[in-house]
């Protein structure tokens, strides 16, 4: 049976995904940014800091007030810890899961085309390729653009047993996050809220600036840039808590706009 390596030499997840994160990716961050990129508690993340700080793994240095981690460059253990790590996230994917790429394929894809054939249920995908990303975090592009395509087709309590059953449902939660936070959808955030599990919240994997830019260019062209699209629902968010008073007037200063743009009309 083959062992994940990284699981085999570093049994905390925390650990793991800091090492990920600092060591092989070369990220210099604060401990909340650090805390934001992996998905952990800032306290987890400080505990972790400062263990691998004492083992001169990392340095920790103060920025404007702020406590940033980095990769202390000169330990030498460094390079073949950076190797391992490397070589752990480029492994590929186990010979008892042939088809997770073809049915990842048929989900993320824009569209459905070529010759039909069986694949498992979103459901099933979707936790499956959150395990496999573990291995080969490149595969966690491909997740996060079919719960983006098929969002309205999730069967949410079939999705959080089936990551229960394989044990990501944190992975899960911070996938969901990140496509709740990139696409603006105010049901994906509800859902992120739903699936939350504050007992807990490591995670096997790094959500990095490809994973974001993919889910950016897979969202629907309405020539609206991201932060345009953000600032729309935030907008919605603000018009839904106010309250019928508040929205008369609107409506009263909406309905003399449009009567002005009407009269100005030739």
């Amino acid at each position: 049976m083959t062992l994940d390596l990284t699981k085999a030499l570093f049994q905390s997840r925390t650990r793991t995904a800091l090492l990920q994160a600092v060591l092989r990716d070369g990220v210099a961050d604060s401990l909340s940014g650090l805390a934001r990129r992996t998905g952990l508690s800032q306290h987890a993340v400080a505990v972790e800091v400062q263990n691998l700080a004492g083992a001169g793994l990392v340095r920790v240095e103060s920025v404007g007030g702020a406590d940033v981690v980095q990769a202390n460059r000169d330990h030498p253990a460094l390079r073949p810890l950076v190797q391992l790590l490397s070589i752990a996230a480029a492994r590929p994917l186990r010979r008892d899961d042939p088809g997770l790429r073809a049915s990842l394929a048929h989900f993320a894809g824009p569209a459905r085309t070529g010759k039909r054939r069986a694949h498992p249920t979103l459901e099933t995908t979707l936790a499956r390729g959150l395990a496999a990303a573990r291995r080969e975090p490149p595969l966690l592009t491909s997740v996060a653009l079919a719960l983006l395509r098929n969002r309205r087709a999730v069967d949410w309590a079939g999705l959080e047993e089936e990551a229960r059953r394989l044990k990501v449902k944190h992975e899960l939660v911070t996938v969901v996050e990140l496509v709740a936070e990139v696409s603006g959808r105010a049901e994906l955030r509800a859902h992120v809220a739903d699936l939350k599990d504050r007992r807990r919240r490591a995670v096997s994997f790094v959500v990095d600036d490809s994973t974001r830019a993919a889910l950016e260019a897979a969202l629907p062209a309405s020539g609206l840039s991201l932060a345009a699209t953000r600032a729309a629902a935030a907008e919605r968010q603000r018009l839904r808590r106010m309250g019928p008073a508040a929205r008369a007037l609107l409506a009263l200063e909406l309905g003399e706009r449009s009567r002005a743009l009407r009269r100005a009309r030739p």
